[in-house]
């Protein structure tokens, strides 16, 4: 593909996220919207609700692309609140990790269904398969 061509297709893909992101943005809903959170709180616990495994707060800061001051300010409000909590790393008990709370999880949990059951339709003329293709993809962008 030349490079040109390349760039038609990053465009492309750029207009489908911009697409995506539109529908998701008209849903107006928000995981404890009863809480005042920032976009930068609610994009930790996102981070925290996907994570593959524990995260201590410099691997936090490294994903969200901010320092370590400021990944603990950003969770001494999510802490207050009730949603994280620090733990001790299952791998070295001299570090800590951060997790949300059981019933944080339990919140985000119905929140997803919630956001899955009103995207479904418009996903529809994908097949699971390309789903999963899809997501690979998307997954990969931006990562280093």
């Amino acid at each position: 593909m030349r490079t040109d061509d390349r760039d038609v297709a990053i465009g492309r893909v750029l207009e489908g996220v911009v697409s995506a992101r539109r529908l998701l943005g008209d849903a107006r809903r928000r995981p404890f919207a009863s809480l005042m959170l920032t976009s930068s709180q609610l994009e930790a616990l996102f981070v925290l609700t996907h994570a593959a495994e524990p995260i201590t707060p410099s691997a936090l800061a490294q994903r969200l692309g901010v320092t370590a001051g400021a990944v603990t300010q950003l969770l001494d409000g999510v802490k207050r609140a009730g949603l994280v909590e620090q733990a001790a790393h299952p791998d070295d008990a001299r570090s800590r990790v951060i997790r949300l709370t059981a019933s944080a999880r339990a919140e985000v949990d119905v929140f997803e269904a919630g956001v899955v059951a009103e995207m479904r339709p418009h996903f529809a003329d994908l097949s699971t398969s390309e789903l999963n293709q899809l997501a690979a993809l998307l997954g990969r962008v931006g990562r280093e």
